[in-house]
């Protein structure tokens, strides 16, 4: 299981305090990890992804475009297809996060920092990929 909230839903998810996880959402995101089990990718500027054994990544790529309505969802489908693809769940999260924000990065460097649309982000992960020798 893969869970990709943001502050205000991990807060909504757990009956937490939204300003409390921003503060501290490290540990946040390990908590909910044990908790439920499950990789947890907590999104904000600074994004964590943490897994069930105590395992923390940190990823600090991206742009503001990324806060966009349904960029969430499409971070869920590139990290749902690398998954079908034979990765593991944590492998899945990471390098889905890391394409994710790579995708906005080119985007912006195109069309600026606001323009583009989640739609977008998903045409830029096949060339991604491919640089990447995936």
């Amino acid at each position: 299981t893969i869970l990709t909230p943001h502050y205000g839903e991990l807060a909504h998810l757990t009956d937490g305090d939204k300003e409390q996880i921003k503060s501290n959402p490290a540990p946040a995101a390990l908590a909910a990890a044990k908790q439920w089990n499950a990789i947890v990718a907590l999104k904000s500027a600074i994004t964590f992804i943490a897994a069930p054994d105590g395992s923390l990544w940190r990823h600090a790529r991206g742009n503001v475009g990324l806060a966009t309505s349904g960029s969430g969802d499409t971070l869920a489908g590139i990290i749902a297809g690398l998954a079908a693809r034979g990765a593991s769940m944590q492998q899945a999260a990471v390098w889905g996060v890391g394409l994710h924000a790579r995708a906005g990065e080119k985007l912006a460097d195109r069309s600026g920092p606001l323009g583009y649309l989640a739609r977008d982000l998903s045409a830029e992960v096949p060339a991604l990929m491919a640089d990447l020798h995936f």
